[in-house]
C-alpha cells in the first residue's frame, strides 16, 4: 500500500497528502457522483472515510482499524488510485523524490555484504483504471508505467553507486 494516510506504509504523509489532495476523484466530480452506486457495487472509487476509522494525531487512520479489513481492499480507493497515478506520472515531483530516496538508500547500503539487491516497489498497483481504462489491458501497465520507472531507478539510483547492483521487481498485480 502507499502511505499511512490510506492504511498503508512507505511514503511519508506529506507526500501522500500532496499528491492525493483534499478531494480526490476517479474520473471527475460529476461522473463520480453519477456512477456512485455502480462503483459501490464493485467496490471501487470510494473514499477511505467510508470506513469510519478513527484517526491519530497526524490524521492517519489507526492501524488497529486498518487491520480490520483486507489491505487489498484499499487499493481501489480514490486516495490510493490518485497516489499511484501521481507516482507513475511524476505529479508534484513525487517520482523524482522516490528516485532520490532510492539514490540515498543505495548509497548507504550498496557496500553492505548482507544486502544482495533492492526491491523498489512491493505489489505495485496500476493507478486509476477508471480514468485510464487501458491500464486494464494485460502488459500495458507494466510496459508503459512500471518499466520506465524501474529503468529510471536502476540507472539513476542503483547502478550509480554499484554497477553490479541487483534489482528485483514485480509486475502490476492486476490484470497480469
Amino acid at each position: 500500500m502507499f502511505a499511512r494516510t490510506i492504511c498503508g506504509e512507505g511514503f511519508p504523509d506529506f507526500w501522500a497528502k500532496r499528491v492525493i489532495g483534499k478531494h480526490p476523484v476517479c474520473i471527475n466530480r460529476l461522473v463520480d457522483i453519477k456512477l456512485d452506486k455502480y462503483f459501490n457495487a464493485v467496490n471501487v472509487c470510494f473514499d477511505m472515510d467510508k470506513f469510519g476509522f478513527q484517526v491519530d494525531d497526524n490524521g492517519d487512520y489507526l492501524i488497529s482499524d486498518c487491520q480490520t479489513k483486507n489491505f487489498a481492499m484499499y487499493y481501489t480507493s480514490k486516495q490510493s488510485m490518485a497516489a499511484f497515478r501521481a507516482l507513475y506520472k511524476n505529479e508534484h515531483g513525487i517520482q523524482d523524490a522516490f528516485v532520490n530516496y532510492w539514490d540515498v538508500t543505495t548509497e548507504h547500503l550498496f557496500s553492505n555484504p548482507y544486502v544482495v539487491g533492492f526491491d523498489p516497489l512491493n505489489e505495485p498497483f496500476m493507478g486509476n483504471m477508471l480514468k485510464e481504462p487501458r491500464l486494464l489491458t494485460p502488459k500495458y501497465m507494466d510496459q508503459t508505467e512500471l518499466a520506465p520507472l524501474y529503468t529510471r531507478l536502476y540507472n539513476e539510483a542503483y547502478t550509480k553507486h554499484d554497477p553490479e547492483a541487483i534489482m528485483w521487481f514485480e509486475p502490476n498485480q492486476f490484470p497480469d
